[in-house]
């Protein structure tokens, strides 16, 4: 009956579920944008976004928990740094991590009609990786939100992983770290890559996990071993890789 449901009856029903994605984005958007009017901090439009996150995943068919919550401390601000597998890790950690935070974002999605003005009303940072000195004030933004109490959310592979092992980490996360002086999250994404696997819209039904890994200080590091920083990060994230879970059999 399962594999009758995943493999037959889903895809059927996949078209609806993308029209409806569609069409609850485009209010959700509108909805975020209004309440930016009225609160510009945008920590309204990033529940407008938690919610938004939530109901997709659930109409997927996916099922999302998230393990170390504990070691959250609500109160405090973070570098959440995970890895990246697929577009619906944005849900994800919207949806299960208890934190009011910003994405750090690629600057191509502002192109994208409404969405991408959505974000910036939100207060979320593009971020040019293409030029260096938009990049740098990117990273000087991040680091004031930090500071004003905001966390923020950082994929410093960059891109997503198609087969799910770790790419090369970029440096900008441990820039940001070392400028602000506050705790970095390591985060590690499972099962999301089977869900949504890159460069396809065939949403499936499965599994995500969601680790939370032991909070990392960077006071002990500065410009001349933040790569050791960034190595250690990436330790912590391998460290709770599962490749096999949520596989779809």
């Amino acid at each position: 009956m399962k594999i009758f449901f995943d493999w037959i009856l889903h895809p059927l029903r996949r078209p609806f579920f993308i029209l409806f994605l569609t069409f609850n984005t485009i209010v959700a958007c509108l909805v975020a944008i209004i309440v930016s009017q009225f609160e510009r901090k945008g920590n309204l439009a990033h529940d407008v976004g938690k919610y938004w996150s939530l109901l997709n995943i659930f109409l997927s068919g996916t099922r999302l928990k998230i393990k170390g919550k504990e070691k959250i401390n609500k109160n405090l601000t973070y570098i959440v740094m995970s890895n990246h597998q697929s577009l619906i890790d944005v849900w994800a950690l919207f949806g299960k991590i208890p934190l009011q935070f910003r994405w750090i974002v690629k600057s191509e999605i502002r192109k994208v009609p409404i969405f991408g003005y959505t974000l910036e009303r939100a207060g979320h940072i593009y971020i040019d990786r293409k030029n260096r000195e938009s990049a740098s004030i990117s990273l000087e933004t991040a680091s004031r939100k930090i500071n004003k109490g905001t966390s923020v959310i950082i994929f410093p592979e960059g891109t997503r992983s198609e087969d799910g092992h770790l790419l090369r980490f970029r440096i900008g996360g441990a820039i940001i770290a070392l400028k602000s002086g506050v705790p970095i999250l390591p985060v590690t994404i499972n099962g999301s890559r089977f869900v949504l696997p890159k460069n396809t819209l065939a949403v499936m039904p499965g599994k995500i996990e969601i680790v939370v890994g032991d909070v990392i200080d960077p006071s002990g590091y500065d410009e001349n071993n933040q790569d050791e920083l960034m190595e250690k990060i990436k330790e912590a994230i391998e460290k709770n890789l599962d490749l096999e879970y949520g596989k779809l059999t």
